[in-house]
């Protein structure tokens, strides 16, 4: 039941959004994964995480503007 709700929550994310939005969207949760991975005392996480965060940056052209 959970997984039909968020799935339905996204597709009408999707449909709502428009491309400039979507991108700022996923900025922030990129940044908030960032700013948390960052604040952690674990390095491992900080050698996986930080790098994947990168990786879909440049993937769908979002810039890192803080």
């Amino acid at each position: 039941m959970k997984a039909q709700i968020l799935t339905a929550l996204v597709e009408i994310m999707l449909r709502i959004l428009s491309p400039a939005l979507l991108k700022k969207f996923a900025d922030m949760v990129l940044d908030f994964a960032e700013n948390y991975v960052t604040g952690t005392a674990s390095s491992v996480d900080d050698k996986i995480v930080l790098p994947l965060c990168g990786l879909i940056r440049r993937t769908f052209g979002i810039p890192d503007e803080d």
